[in-house]
């Protein structure tokens, strides 16, 4: 069975069980948006490893909803295309993340920023949500 195909306007929610072997459905997701949108091979790289990483901090860091789920969402959207991860946890900031820093663990923050030209961490009642927004480089 093909995978859906992404039309324009997108908008796509993905509810993902917090489970580490889920991320290779939320990347597939994030990878199909990308392509769909007309990124190039290596916009769709830099998103779906951000969008990956996001995804990845929401499953370790964060608290599920009651169903057991995290919240993915995409929309293509005038200024790029927009990745959001929600879950139920509260976001607590720690120092400034470093990316030549001497540690195996801390930098997913940090790493996401450079992938992507907008990050956000929107604390909210229901949860913390993490948006991503990657724009097309533009062709001459």
């Amino acid at each position: 069975m093909e995978a859906p195909t992404l039309t324009a306007p997108l908008a796509r929610h993905l509810w993902l069980l917090r489970d580490a072997s889920q991320l290779a459905v939320a990347r597939r997701f994030a990878e199909e948006a990308a392509e769909a949108f007309g990124f190039d091979d290596d916009e769709t790289y830099a998103f779906t490893f951000a969008v990956n990483e996001a995804v990845s901090n929401a499953m370790e860091h964060g608290e599920p909803f009651e169903d057991g789920t995290v919240r993915l969402r995409i929309d293509d959207e005038t200024s790029g295309l927009t990745f959001s991860v929600l879950d139920r946890g509260t976001f607590t900031p720690h120092s400034p993340p470093q990316i030549d820093g001497v540690a195996d663990r801390g930098r997913g923050l940090a790493l996401m920023a450079t992938m992507v030209d907008y990050l956000q961490i929107k604390p909210l009642d229901e949860g913390t949500l993490v948006r991503l927004t990657k724009r097309r480089v533009a062709t001459a």
